[in-house]
């Protein structure tokens, strides 16, 4: 599995990102960043600079730190957060990646389509080898799962409301703080005809069954004590989750992880990181674990909604 990267050959070329996430960004370090800090994942720091580097690249123009697109900044910032989260975890365990890992890892991400003098390839490197470490298990991975497994340990017992826009989920939430029926709204704006016509209700169902992000929401609100998660978002839009029923369950062994292993690290490391954004460059929601953009005006999505 490869981090995402700038190709130098055609797009269908590339290995897909790990868990299908986000488009195509190369990670530019600013080479004299300012000294406040405004991104921190355990020992791992981005400035404000190297922010607006991150940005500038994904925008294709000059970018000033007072006028940053505000959703660019967060899905740059939550790209950084994911990866790095993984990396943090598995240094608490001691499993660092050592010159020879460090080659392999420049070795795919290069025969990958990544140029091998972007200087955004020294992260990438660093991301990479530790995937490639999680991936080969050994003693160091298992203890880091095995701590953690607790927080996986869960049969998810879900209802949802999907809608197209994150402004829509956020007005969905705002409706239910306000007092309206979860399972009305679900019948009558949910884009998920299935679930929708029974009030949104996903049933019981293991580990493994939902896309990565909607898992990652629900562990979060468990691991936190909510019954209320959102936007949360998809390939298939947004949605706001309710966790209906607390049902622990014995988490899978180390074991019998197999493909699944990256998976579920990648979710302990967003559920047990102290993660610290500036308030410019989005918000990180702990139990959703994403660094989200800032919500937009509620009118225009409640009038979408018919409310």
């Amino acid at each position: 599995m490869t981090p995402h990267v700038r190709p130098r050959r055609a797009p269908g070329a590339l290995t897909p990102l790990l868990l299908g996430v986000g488009l195509a960004v190369a990670l530019v370090a600013s080479a004299c960043g300012s000294s406040v800090t405004a991104v921190r994942v355990g020992e791992a720091t981005l400035d404000r600079d190297e922010v607006v580097s991150l940005v500038a690249e994904a925008t294709g123009g000059p970018v000033d730190v007072d006028s940053v697109d505000a959703a660019t900044a967060a899905g740059v910032v939550d790209r950084f957060v994911r990866y790095e989260a993984l990396v943090d975890l598995m240094a608490e365990h001691g499993v660092v990646a050592d010159a020879e890992a460090r080659t392999s890892a420049r070795d795919r991400l290069i025969a990958a389509g990544m140029d091998a003098g972007d200087p955004s390839l020294p992260r990438f490197i660093g991301w990479q080898a530790t995937l490639d470490l999680v991936e080969a298990g050994g003693p160091g991975v298992r203890a880091a799962y095995e701590a953690n497994a607790h927080l996986l340990g869960h049969e998810l017992c879900t209802s949802h409301v999907l809608v197209s826009y994150e402004d829509d989920a956020h007005a969905v939430l705002h409706l239910l703080e306000s007092g309206e029926d979860f399972g009305d709204l679900a019948r009558t704006v949910s884009q998920d005809p299935g679930s929708g016509s029974t009030g949104g209700s996903l049933g019981c169902v293991p580990l493994g069954q939902f896309v990565p992000t909607f898992e990652r929401a629900a562990l979060g609100a468990l691991a936190v004590g909510e019954t209320l998660v959102g936007p949360v978002p998809s390939q298939f839009g947004f949605h706001v989750i309710r966790i209906d029923e607390v049902r622990p369950v014995e988490p899978a062994a180390f074991d019998d992880l197999g493909r699944r292993l990256s998976a579920a690290l990648l979710q302990v490391a967003g559920l047990t990181r102290d993660v610290e954004v500036e308030a410019r460059f989005g918000t990180w929601d702990a139990a959703v674990g994403r660094v989200a953009p800032p919500a937009g005006p509620l009118a225009p999505a409640l009038a979408r909604l018919g409310a």
